[in-house]
């Protein structure tokens, strides 16, 4: 095991993000890494800038709460529902119209779980629900947005081709409810994180009123004209109360490090979860037919990976669209999570993807990993 170069790469990864505060692509950013020791994992935290734009004070921290977005898919819901395979609640395999009494035609009677978890049910990425969803009362929100979603043309046959998608996950997250007979972020808490204790830096805020100063802000919420800070930033999440199998989770950048650390471990056979499997995490981390999805976890791209050039062919991650995202090489046993606040800035990703390679280069490249696996 090579020898990180912790002063060299304090260097570069200074040297990088200030170019990106200076650029505005962020205001906060919290850098977290870990890689395998002689008796122990070694762990790094590497935190910038302050939690808004306008302040002098309230510097970033290891304690910094980000809305991590997208990352709600694969943490939240994926493991969500592998509690449910393992009860045998559910199956992969299952078809919608055999597991739920939902209203569905023609052809989305074909749409299975995989399909869902996998981005390759043909529902289309996103829609703007939340333009006609605030004024629905509270108590129909749920069964009019599942209405919604399940009246949307297919943009191909399930199981054909891949196209990312928060409406599927969106009906992931209310068959969970459903079979569970729980809210999904008590479900998850209970199911996924308690037992890791890291229930109280991964959480939904429904559940908890944030103080600001806890918490890095995003954009001005178009209702309130407030900025929100503690409030997920996505629209239809939030239009849904705060809570979605597609968006609405939050959490600091070790907490997110600790489940990622976990997941190296029951995939490497050292540990095992109380609520699923290490079967069943295995068969959701293979890659799925004709797309470039897991069941809920991003691959390597063969060119231009949001990754970088140095994670193994192996590995697997997700991004989310505040500006977050965590990659996991399993054959090096090796994570990193990266948390910015990129939309409290605008909303160009442009700089975030060139960022985004330069971090995860800098820093496998200093840690010896200075070459990618096939």
């Amino acid at each position: 095991m090579a020898k990180l170069n912790n002063e060299r790469l304090r260097k570069e990864l200074d040297s990088i993000v200030s170019k990106g505060l200076k650029k505005g692509v962020f205001s906060a950013v919290c850098i977290s890494f870990s890689r395998p020791g002689r008796v122990s994992r070694k762990r790094s935290v590497f935190s910038y800038g302050k939690k808004r734009k306008d302040e002098n004070e309230n510097k970033v921290d290891d304690k910094t709460f980000f809305d991590l977005a997208s990352l709600t898919k694969p943490l939240v819901t994926t493991l969500s529902a592998a509690v449910l395979i393992e009860k045998g609640l559910l199956h992969p395999e299952d078809k919608l119209s055999d597991c739920c009494n939902w209203k569905l035609d023609g052809i989305k009677k074909e749409i299975k779980i995989v399909h869902l978890l996998s981005h390759s049910s043909g529902l289309p990425g996103h829609k703007p629900y939340y333009e006609k969803l605030y004024k629905i009362s509270t108590g129909e929100k749920k069964e009019k947005l599942k209405e919604w979603i399940l009246e949307e043309k297919l943009c191909f046959k399930p199981g054909e081709n891949g196209l990312y998608s928060d409406l599927g996950f969106i009906l992931l997250g209310f068959l969970i409810e459903e079979k569970s007979g729980e809210s999904l972020d008590i479900f998850w808490e209970r199911e996924i994180i308690t037992p890791l204790k890291l229930q109280k830096e991964l959480i939904f805020p429904p559940k908890r009123i944030f103080d600001m100063g806890e918490c890095v802000a995003t954009e001005k919420c178009m209702w309130t004209g407030q900025m929100l800070c503690g409030e997920v930033h996505d629209n239809n999440c939030r239009a849904m109360g705060g809570v979605a199998g597609h968006a609405g989770l939050f959490g600091t950048a070790p907490a997110l490090l600790s489940l990622c650390e976990h997941l190296i471990e029951q995939v490497k056979g050292r540990e095992e979860h109380p609520s699923y499997s290490s079967d069943v995490l295995k068969f959701l981390l293979k890659r799925t037919d004709n797309s470039n999805w897991t069941c809920g976890f991003d691959t390597v791209a063969k060119e231009n990976s949001s990754s970088g050039r140095f994670f193994s062919n192996g590995s697997r991650g997700h991004l989310g669209f505040t500006g977050t995202s965590f990659w996991i090489d399993f054959e090096r046993e090796t994570a990193i999570v990266l948390l910015t606040n990129r939309v409290h800035m605008g909303s160009s990703l442009e700089e975030i993807r060139k960022l985004r390679p330069l971090l995860h280069d800098a820093i496998m490249r200093n840690a010896g990993f200075n070459s990618g696996l096939i």
